[in-house]
């Protein structure tokens, strides 16, 4: 196993190599670079004055030497300077992967607390009226587009929310959107407040993959309780707890791992959406931000902060595989 992983720990570098190559000439070939945004902004700029900050941002310079510089920067930890923020974009990302992670783990959680029971349910009662209402909100799911979802959570929960009309439900209305309430005290009532600030974004970020993961787990659970070796169980006289839980579960949850851990960085890569809807200042928004506003250095940053998730959580899945499944040796 050992092995196994540094092998693939060294397919990883010339995998992020290319991908680094592919994004950095995306985005340099993108038309607009920071000069000519300034000299659109402010058409009074001196054609001197332009050759002088193509020269300091070394936009001067071929592509490929360019892409040597800002690889070697990178592999220093140093990301470059944000034009929109006026700050390094070390400080930016350091910040934004902590509100994104908050809000990421959330709906990962919570899309697994509900996913994986709901489809074992479904699974051991098939065709019963709770099973086509699983697979009703799992087409609801993977259907819907995550923006529209999020307007309309807004809507309902945060503009109309007609329940607060019971006294026992007034409480229950949630802010559009932001991260936290100015001036709440530390220790638990910060908690208790990002938590308010978090449910609506962490819903709708966790729908797809809590829909996905019910279909994956109850497609798996259906194949596995009709093997021989369930029947075998059941013939033998255990009581369908223990057939369930200690000879079906573990082989249906095999294929569910890779999902699983592939969705992760799935959750990342569609924060973009779920935290501009609920303006949350994550590595999401930051990434939208910055291509709106043809901050290119900030957008590689972050584009290659999800490039190399997915290769992590890649590794992470087959690994996690081979554990699960003892037919999988990788040695």
């Amino acid at each position: 196993m050992q092995r196994y992983i540094l092998r693939r720990l060294l397919q990883m570098v010339p995998i992020a190599l290319g991908i680094s190559i592919l994004m950095f000439a995306l985005l340099t070939l993108a038309p607009g670079d920071p000069v000519d945004l300034l000299i659109a902004s402010d058409p009074r700029v001196k054609p001197q004055d332009v050759a002088r900050l193509k020269r300091i941002y070394g936009l001067d310079q071929p592509i490929h030497i360019r892409y040597v510089k800002w690889l070697g920067r990178t592999l220093r930890g140093d990301l470059g300077f944000s034009r929109t923020y006026k700050e390094p974009v070390t400080h930016l990302m350091r910040d934004r992967i902590g509100n994104s992670l908050w809000l990421t783990v959330t709906a990962f959680v919570l899309a697994l607390v509900v996913a994986v029971p709901v489809g074992i349910y479904s699974a051991l009662h098939q065709y019963s009226p709770l099973d086509y209402l699983a697979t009703t909100f799992t087409f609801f799911g993977v259907s819907i587009p995550v923006f529209w979802f999020g307007i309309m959570m807004i809507y309902l929960f945060a503009v109309w929310h007609p329940w607060t009309a019971l006294p026992a439900l007034s409480w229950l209305v949630l802010p559009p959107g932001g991260i936290s309430t100015p001036g709440v005290a530390g220790g638990l009532p910060f908690y208790l407040d990002r938590l308010r600030y978090m449910l609506l974004p962490s819903i709708v970020l966790a729908l797809l993959s809590m829909a996905t993961y019910t279909r994956y787990t109850r497609s798996s659970m259906l194949e596995v309780i009709r093997q021989d070796y369930v029947r075998t169980a059941r013939s033998k006289g255990l009581a369908e707890r223990t057939v369930i839980n200690k000879h079906a579960l573990r082989n249906a949850l095999i294929p569910l791992v890779t999902i699983v851990a592939l969705s992760i960085s799935g959750l990342f890569a569609g924060a973009p959406i779920t935290e501009t809807v609920f303006a949350w200042p994550g590595v999401g928004r930051l990434l939208v931000d910055s291509v709106i506003g043809g901050d290119y250095v900030a957008a590689q940053a972050v584009l290659m902060f999800l490039a190399v998730l997915v290769l992590v959580f890649n590794l992470i899945a087959d690994i996690g595989y081979a554990l699960l499944d003892p037919r999988i040796r990788y040695d």
